[in-house]
Formats: structure tokens, sequence, C-alpha cells
């Protein structure tokens, strides 16, 4: 598991400004769908009901509302932007992120690369693959191949996630 984690390296790098830059935390602070792999994460309450209840529903016909995150790897990350921003991508912004502790101790999370199609791991091009697999679910692979599309059982990826050193301060 850990080469894996290791493995999944940025291949490109990101161009173009992206809207606001998010903050991303200890993965499990997010809010996991009933049923699913990935966590959630939105500022407005109103826009997390929604997002929560289409992962749900598995009704994603509307799009996830603007500013969703969804993650399923600590250094990986989609963003829900407004239209127009990357129509070939679902208008999704992509990040590859890295944990690092300070001086102190404390696990911090710097982004090391976002964008659209540029942004690649080991498997390759993220919005490639999400918009391969799962573009009728709004570009997430969830709703079409869950952990074992990562080469991972359930319980492997839930290990992944519970190992998260953000979570554990």
């Amino acid at each position: 598991m850990r080469a894996l984690v290791a493995g999944m390296v940025v291949l490109g790098l990101a161009v173009g400004a992206s809207a606001r830059m998010p903050k991303f935390r200890c993965l499990t602070d997010g809010v996991r769908p009933t049923g699913k792999n990935f966590f959630v994460f939105q500022k407005n309450k109103k826009k997390l009901a929604a997002a929560l209840a289409m992962t749900e529903s598995g009704d994603t016909s509307a799009g996830y509302p603007v500013g969703t995150i969804l993650q399923v790897l600590p250094f990986e990350a989609m963003v829900k932007r407004k239209p127009g921003f990357n129509s070939d991508g679902g208008d999704w912004e992509f990040f590859q992120l890295s944990l690092e502790q300070n001086k102190r101790g404390r696990w911090k999370t710097t982004v090391t690369a976002h964008g659209r199609a540029e942004i690649a791991n080991r498997i390759g091009s993220c919005q490639g693959c999400h918009a391969t697999l799962a573009k009728s679910h709004d570009y997430v692979c969830e709703f079409v191949i869950g952990a074992a599309g990562l080469g991972l059982t359930d319980a492997q990826l839930q290990s992944i996630q519970a190992s998260d050193p953000r979570c554990h301060q």
C-alpha cells in the first residue's frame, strides 16, 4: 500500500489560474456518503446537503454544486468550479497534494499541482480517466468502478484514508 501512495506522483504541472484555492484538511473531516468510498467537503450547508443527496440517490444529472470538493485519497482531490472553467472535464479542477510535516510536528497540505487535463498520476491524466469512465456521473468514478478501479479493495482504501496523518494531530 505504501508503494501505491508513494508511487502516485505528479507527471505534469498546472497551467492557468484556478478560482479560489481551497484548503485541504484531514480527509475524514469530510462527509462520507452512504455506500461510497469518497469524502465530500462543502462550506455551504445547503450545497453540502444537495451534494450528499445526489450522491446517495445516484442521480448526478444536475451536476455537483460549485465549490464541492470530492476526495478519495489524502493526496488527490477534485473541486467543482463554475460553468465554463473546464468544459472538457465537467468543470472540475484536479489537484495533486503533498502532506508535509512542519518543524513543530504538525502536518499541512501543499498543493503541488492543479488544473485540468494536464494533471496526472501514475495511472494517467486524472481528467482523461474521469471523462472516459464517468462522464455520465458528473465525472465521479466511484459510481462506475469504486476502489477496484484503483487496484484496491474497499478495506485497503479505507486503511489509506484512515492513515491520513492530518487526522492524528
